[in-house]
């Protein structure tokens, strides 16, 4: 699978719209999150040159990845998805201000 940023670059820039597959837990969150759209999402993906980086995690037997892109001078896009095959499947979103990760991190 992918083991490092290029690998997950390589993949996203051979991704197709009807590749990127959103599970019922987004839809479930979006409502609480009106600004987020599948098109904002897809968008963020393609253009690779905002992300931030990401790291590997494994829930049960799946393997998840959470996903940081620079939306923003403010913000930072945050997607935890699932890759099989050629798929995407995106399980949730969020948005974070990087003023406020500054300041946990501290």
């Amino acid at each position: 699978m992918i083991e490092n940023l290029g690998g997950l670059k390589i993949f996203l820039r051979n991704l197709e719209k009807e590749g990127v597959i959103f599970k019922k837990h987004f839809y479930e969150k979006i409502e609480d999150r009106p600004y987020l759209t599948e098109g904002l999402i897809f968008d963020s993906l393609k253009n690779i040159e905002n992300i931030l980086g990401f790291q590997k995690q494994i829930v049960g037997n799946k393997e998840r990845f959470r996903i940081g892109i620079k939306l923003s001078s403010k913000y930072n896009l945050v997607i935890v998805c699932e890759i099989e095959g050629k798929n995407l499947y995106i399980v949730t979103v969020w948005k974070t201000s990087r003023k406020w990760q500054k300041a946990i991190q501290k």
